[in-house]
Formats: structure tokens, C-alpha cells, sequence
């Protein structure tokens, strides 16, 4: 049991909470529970998650299987019913400059004050905007261990910039890369 290093997490747990509330959608939070999890790692999980208006679901797959996602899949199929589509919405529009969709991202779900671009990335976003190609959504590419490009900053770091050495086009699949770090 360690609910000290538990409690430093959940903050990484409530900027991505509010990340997906940003788009419109209703959430849930699905509890991985492992045999080795104690009952008081549970609750506090539990209770900060009621905190923030957000309903969770235990999941015992890990020792149960299937049997242990059932609540999970009845809470799902409970939002999936209720969603209404009109209250869905992105952070930015088509018509938006690829730069500023980068800004838009950085700021709003990775909590950067802003972002560096390289001057090759320069380049390359004016020569995929010139291509046609500016109204494709973005996809960065960073490290997965934090909402920054350090690997080190855990939890809910802000106030960093977001370093951008190079944009990819992904014509095929109709969006761009953003490479970071």
C-alpha cells in the first residue's frame, strides 16, 4: 500500500478527467484492480473521482475476467444511451492554422504555456498549408509519461513549452504528425 505516491498521481488522473470533459463527452473511470491493490488505494480513488462529478467502475478482470468488466460495460451502454451529440465539440476547426492547432493542443490538454517550433518545422507546416493540406486535424507525437515532452515531470505539470522539431504529413490518413522533443 502506498497512498502517498497514490495521491501524487491523481492530479496526472483529473487533468485527463477534464481533458475529455472539454470535448463534451460524459466519462468514466475504470479502476484496474489487481489482487495486490488495497481497499484504502481503492476508496481514494473512488472518493476523489465523486469529487469531480465523475462515476467509476471497479475492474477485477485482472483475477475475475470477463466477469469482472460487467459493471464497467453496463456503465458504458449507460452513457452510449444518454450521450447527445449535440454537446460534443473539438478544440479547434478545420479552418484553423496548423500552428495555432498545435498551440490550441499544447495549451488546453498538456497545460503549456506555449510552444517553440524549430525553424525546419516552420517550413514544413507552410509548405503542407501551401499543399492543401492545413485543414487535416493534428496528431503529436511525445513521450507518454508526461502531458509535457519531459518523461521526468509527472503528475499535472503546466507552465512549460512545448518544443516542435518536426511536422510530418500523413496524407493517407489525413492528418499531421507533430513530432515533439
Amino acid at each position: 500500500e502506498n497512498l502517498d505516491a497514490l495521491k501524487k498521481g491523481l492530479p496526472n488522473l483529473e487533468r485527463h478527467i477534464n481533458n475529455v470533459k472539454k470535448f463534451g463527452l460524459e466519462l468514466i473511470v475504470a479502476i484496474n484492480h489487481f489482487i495486490t491493490d488495497s481497499e484504502k488505494e481503492v476508496k481514494l480513488i473512488q472518493e476523489y473521482c465523486l469529487k469531480l462529478g465523475v462515476k467509476v467502475s471497479l475492474c477485477t478482470h485482472w483475477s475475475e475476467g470477463g466477469k469482472g468488466t460487467e459493471d464497467l460495460a453496463k456503465n458504458v451502454v449507460e452513457i452510449c444511451k444518454k450521450n447527445n451529440k449535440e454537446n460534443f465539440k473539438y478544440l479547434y476547426t478545420e479552418e484553423t492554422s496548423i500552428l495555432k492547432k498545435i498551440e490550441t493542443i499544447a495549451k488546453e490538454i498538456y497545460g503549456a504555456n506555449g510552444v517553440e517550433l524549430e525553424d525546419k518545422a516552420k517550413e514544413q507546416i507552410n509548405i503542407i498549408e501551401k499543399s492543401g493540406f492545413g485543414k487535416f486535424p493534428v496528431c503529436i507525437a511525445k513521450t507518454q509519461y508526461s502531458f509535457s515532452t519531459d518523461p521526468k515531470l509527472k503528475g499535472a505539470p503546466s507552465g512549460h513549452v512545448l518544443p516542435v522539431r518536426e511536422i510530418r504529413l500523413s496524407s493517407g490518413a489525413g492528418f499531421v504528425v507533430v513530432i515533439c522533443g
